[in-house]
């Protein structure tokens, strides 16, 4: 077994794994992407030089009924004087070590892969997505032609769940969240897997994430105690979540229970990147004013109060114009994210999740939250010490307000306080 080390991202090696038989395996180096994940899951690796990679990456497609993922990830220590060796023999004690770990129910390594060269367009053949019917799924969104759950099937793996979202051909939606999507891998964002097209429509791929945290609520528990204990699990996931595209330098936008996913397995995807926006150097810094059309792309109960309608005045003194009243100036960053993170858990405890802020009515949001600066009252099972991250969640200064890395170690320690 002598393995290659390759120079592959880890969005690609999940596509090319995916529809392989278990025990396909990939070696590879870290990317930037395994840096932005290392610096969120390893505190001290802040001080190492992120140029000089310590370690390389075993990625195996594995039997997903034990491992609760498809795909599983090692980093691999390794000698720089002897790299090949090094990862040969860890591979070559990887099927025992396992094999003891795991009393024998494991999947063993079996064959190396080694896929063709990324040509950056990630095409794939409609003819193997078999069971899709996009009259199933209601509502499937206003930049979409339509969302439906599927098959992807292959010769010698078992057919793999998946979920697509179709466009109108020329669709600026489809070329907009196609482009973000291939840098993005991280366990708690959707997988994205290529695209395929007809002559009407074009199709994005994705895996089945599982069902959104909106269509579960309202919440059903036995008791508040283990209801709590899932919001805050949930928190914890979705802030996670939110740190790594903080990383990636996105921000998302549209962060509602309706766009987070939630597997059999209790592990969240958070979905839908439609609105986000990157920061490009040179092009955009996300900290400044921006003019955005047609007010009823964004859901106005979710948004932070610098997102929300201006007067012509606040667009003057941004040194924006605005020509009509459909116009305004909205100010998008990963603090305007939190306060819609803070929403988002609100909404698991509302009756109808769709409809924070229940008694005001849509036209009244901007008044309440923009001018009296106001924030979403506290619900009646909602604990104390929720609440209270909550208000951080929502200060009205951006600057002022809790960070994700906060909020996800606030959320741990009130997990823990429920158990």
């Amino acid at each position: 077994m002598s393995p290659n080390i390759q120079n592959i991202s880890p969005s690609y090696v999940i596509r090319s794994l995916t529809r392989k038989p278990y025990g396909t395996y990939i070696v590879r180096y870290p990317t930037d992407n395994d840096e932005a994940i290392s610096l969120i899951s390893y505190p001290d690796h802040s001080n190492q030089d992120p140029l000089t990679p310590r370690y390389v990456i075993l990625s195996i497609r594995v039997d997903e009924t034990i491992y609760k993922e498809p795909i599983k990830n090692y980093r691999l220590p390794y000698n720089e004087q002897n790299i090949q060796g090094d990862v040969k023999k860890i591979l070559e004690t990887y099927n025992l070590q396992q094999y003891q770990l795991k009393n024998g129910k494991f999947t063993p390594l079996k064959e190396e892969l080694t896929p063709p060269t990324d040509d950056g367009n990630w095409v794939l053949e409609g003819k193997y997505f078999k069971d899709v019917d996009f009259t199933r799924i209601a509502n499937p969104g206003k930049n979409n032609g339509g969302i439906s759950t599927g098959m992807w099937e292959s010769a010698r793996q078992n057919s793999v769940k998946v979920f697509i979202k179709r466009f109108k051909t020329g669709s600026s939606y489809f070329t907009h969240e196609f482009s973000l999507l291939k840098d993005l891998c991280h366990s708690a964002i959707i997988t994205f897997y290529g695209h395929y097209s007809d002559n009407d429509y074009k199709y994005l791929v994705f895996e089945n994430g599982g069902e959104s945290l909106e269509s579960l609520c309202p919440l059903k528990f036995e008791q508040q105690r283990e209801k709590i204990r899932f919001i805050a699990n949930i928190g914890f996931q979705v802030a996670y979540a939110m740190m790594y595209l903080e990383q990636k330098n996105i921000v998302h936008r549209d962060l509602t229970a309706g766009n987070v996913l939630l597997n059999s397995y209790g592990f969240i995807r958070v979905v839908d990147f439609g609105h986000a926006i990157k920061k490009e150097e040179g092009i955009n810094t996300l900290e400044r004013a921006r003019t955005v059309h047609e007010e009823n792309r964004f859901q106005f109960r979710f948004l932070a109060p610098e997102c929300l309608p201006g007067t012509k005045e606040e667009a003057a003194s941004n040194g924006l114009t605005t020509k009509n009243s459909n116009n305004f100036c909205a100010r998008f960053t990963s603090k305007s994210d939190v306060w819609s993170y803070g929403i988002l858990i609100t909404q698991l405890m509302l009756e109808n999740p769709r409809i924070p802020y229940p008694d005001l009515s849509d036209n009244d949001i901007t008044k309440y939250v923009k001018e009296d600066k106001k924030i979403h009252p506290k619900l009646p099972e909602c604990p104390t010490d929720m609440y209270l991250i909550l208000k951080v969640c929502w200060a009205y200064e951006a600057k002022e307000r809790i960070s994700f890395a906060d909020a996800r170690a606030k959320m741990f320690q009130l997990e823990g306080l429920f158990r």
